[in-house]
């Protein structure tokens, strides 16, 4: 009975062991595949290049994007700046003044007086939110800054109740100056002269001196030019007031 019993088990352990076998092999081969750790790195390496790309484009655009503003602010100031300033030349005042260092002491003149690198005059309308008087003196300057590389246009006003001699004036100091234009490539100033013959055309010229030249200018012209790269700007700015030259 026992051997029977042995011999039936034996006849079934072969079969039951295929089929364990089978089952195995089954149940591995429906685990999908990983990734190996080479994949892992090159996949790893390629997401970070991406990004540094797109991080990198995005850092250049904001970059530009901070230039195109500023230089968009820098554009409006100088509009506005300009624009002032050709109002503030157009209402030159022709009040005379006394030179006390010419001969006879006592003698009233014009006072207009400039070259290419700024000039003086009286005006109606002034500039400088201090200035309390409805006339004033006007110096404009164009000084150097870092170091020679750039220019800059400077102003000062002066109530003019407190001018009656051109000794009066005196030498402003410069923290006296207002900055309205910094950081420019080439700052200039030029001056219309009425033709002395009927027939002649008026003719531009870097100087006006009070000595030599008669009255004030026609117009005045300001060529402002901001780097070596950029045209440069004109404004022209015509005198309202009208003398016998």
């Amino acid at each position: 009975m026992m051997n029977l019993r042995n011999k039936e088990v034996g006849n079934l352990t072969p079969k039951y062991s295929v089929f364990c076998q089978s089952s195995i092999i089954n149940h591995q081969s429906s685990i999908p595949p990983g990734f190996t750790l080479l994949e892992l790195l090159i996949s790893l390496t390629i997401i970070g290049l991406i990004l540094v790309l797109v991080f990198g484009a995005l850092r250049i655009g904001a970059r530009a994007w901070e230039k195109g503003e500023k230089d968009v602010e820098i554009h409006q100031r100088q509009r506005v700046v300009l624009d002032n300033i050709k109002r503030q030349i157009a209402s030159t005042c022709l009040r005379e003044i006394k030179d006390e260092a010419k001969k006879g002491a006592g003698k009233k003149r014009i006072f207009f007086r400039g070259d290419s690198e700024g000039m003086e005059f009286m005006s109606y309308l002034p500039m400088v939110p201090t200035t309390r008087s409805g006339m004033v003196y006007v110096k404009y300057v164009v000084d150097e800054e870092d170091g020679g590389k750039k220019m800059r246009l400077m102003l000062f006003e002066k109530d003019i109740v407190f001018i009656e001699k051109e000794e009066d004036i005196g030498d402003p100091d410069e923290a006296d100056f207002f900055e309205l234009i910094p950081g420019a490539e080439n700052i200039e100033f030029a001056y219309m002269k009425g033709p002395e013959d009927k027939d002649a055309d008026p003719e531009w010229q870097d100087a006006w001196d009070p000595d030599s030249d008669t009255g004030i200018p026609l117009a005045i012209k300001i060529t402002l030019q901001e780097d070596e790269d950029t045209a440069p700007i004109y404004v022209i700015a015509r005198l309202q007031a009208e003398v016998d030259q």
